[in-house]
């Protein structure tokens, strides 16, 4: 299967940049009240340039002494969404022997995803990944590991999206061009069908030619030291820069309550619909969050409105 990622995406070459930002400029404020909660991606330059990983890791001899030789799977492809893609030629190797075949020259495509820094062997790379001065204080993710790397030779990732929580993907040694597109019902509606099934890699008519124009992706390069936030419900899809050895750090924590159950989100309306129509033991954890959350919109909804009133009060230079 081809691994043209962002290639046939419509609209893809006149797609618009990402809103971006230095990371020395973003205030945790700023960051948790503009972009996260309002389910806003963002580039932020400069996020992770403070990591002792940016100069440690390119060191092979470094993280072979670090990880030993503990088992690892990696695979000879791009990391594909759909499940029976992703396991052909799955193969389980010491760590040291996948790390040889990243980084020697003449190797092909290769991906070694959701290494674990809270375990063993990975857990003694944890202290090289050295946190986020915008993000001091992050909760503990629902679902996706705090943090995991993933080592690759130019294999990309697939369009998908996280249906919960939070992600910054940190860029250690590499540069990755990411397309996002918007989690509103029209797009959705649009690619779901073509990204679930990995029907867009090969097959550049499998969107709806009547609505495939509708779609407005966005585009961001993200460059060693760079992160990237993405909301969840955003799909997205990542390849690689060249195809040299590289590593991406994903980094997750939990989403704001408002967040996770805003219905106007095809996702969760889809969790929704599911755990009504089909209960199952989630059913009342889904139920109790969801209810949570809309009480914490409407909460919202009232203080926002307030907020503007007197934002609109102290203009006029009414008195209130």
């Amino acid at each position: 299967m081809n691994e043209n990622i962002l290639k046939y995406i419509p609209g893809i070459d006149a797609a618009q940049s990402i809103t971006t930002i230095d990371a020395e400029q973003l205030t945790p404020k700023m960051f948790k009240e503009y972009f996260v909660s309002n389910n806003r991606p963002c580039l932020i330059k400069g996020a992770i340039k403070h990591w002792p990983a940016i100069k440690k890791w390119r060191d092979p001899d470094y993280l072979k002494a670090k990880c030993g030789d503990s088992p690892i799977t990696y695979y000879p492809h791009m990391n594909y969404d759909h499940t029976d893609n992703m396991k052909v030629d799955e193969t389980v190797k010491p760590f040291s022997f996948v790390l040889d075949i990243l980084c020697h020259p003449s190797s092909g495509i290769t991906s070694a995803p959701s290494l674990m820094f809270d375990k063993p062997p990975f857990l003694a790379l944890a202290k090289d990944v050295a946190g986020f001065s915008f993000l001091p204080s992050p909760p503990k993710p629902i679902l996706y590991p705090a943090s995991r790397s993933f080592m690759y030779k130019g294999a990309g990732t697939g369009w998908h999206y996280h249906f919960v929580d939070e992600t910054l993907m940190c860029q250690v040694i590499g540069s990755k061009k990411v397309g996002l597109l918007p989690p509103d019902t029209e797009t959705d509606n649009i690619v779901y069908d073509a990204f679930t099934t990995d029907a867009y890699l090969s097959n550049s008519d499998c969107f709806d030619p009547m609505n495939a124009s509708k779609l407005k992706p966005m585009l961001a390069v993200v460059e060693p030291g760079d992160a990237l936030y993405i909301p969840p419900f955003w799909w997205h899809g990542v390849e690689t820069i060249g195809s040299s050895f590289g590593i991406t750090i994903a980094n997750c924590w939990r989403s704001p309550l408002h967040v996770m159950g805003d219905l106007s989100f095809p996702t969760v309306r889809k969790i929704w619909k599911k755990s009504l129509t089909r209960p199952n033991k989630r059913t009342p954890i889904v139920l109790a969050l969801g209810i949570s959350s809309l009480l914490m919109q409407s909460v919202r909804f009232i203080f926002n409105s307030r907020a503007r009133e007197t934002k609109n009060a102290v203009e006029k230079g009414q008195s209130l």
